[in-house]
C-alpha cells in the first residue's frame, strides 16, 4: 500500500474484508450486543432475567472484539505481503 494513503484509510482496510465470513461474524456479535443494551436500557429487566441479558450483552461484545481482532491481524499481513 502506497506510503501517502491517510492512516485512517489502512486501518479500516485492515478490518472491511466483506469477502469473509468472519467480518459478517463479528457485525452480528456487535449489532446483536448494542441490540441487546438497547433493550435492557428500555425494559429494566429485574432479577436473574437482567443478569442473563447482561451477560449475553458482555460476551457478544467480547466476541466482536476477539473477531475483529483476527480481522486486523490477518489484514496486517495481507498488507505486508503487498497482496492488497
Amino acid at each position: 500500500m502506497p506510503s501517502n494513503v491517510h492512516p485512517l484509510r489502512r486501518a479500516i482496510d485492515r478490518v472491511w474484508q466483506p469477502q469473509r465470513g468472519l467480518f459478517w461474524l463479528m457485525l452480528a456479535f456487535n449489532a446483536l450486543s448494542s441490540g441487546l443494551a438497547w433493550w435492557l436500557h428500555l425494559v429494566q429487566p429485574t432479577g436473574v432475567l437482567l443478569v442473563v441479558l447482561t451477560l449475553l450483552a458482555l460476551g457478544n461484545a467480547l466476541l466482536g472484539w476477539w473477531l475483529l481482532s483476527i480481522l486486523w491481524r490477518d489484514g496486517a499481513t495481507v498488507q505486508s505481503r503487498g497482496d492488497n
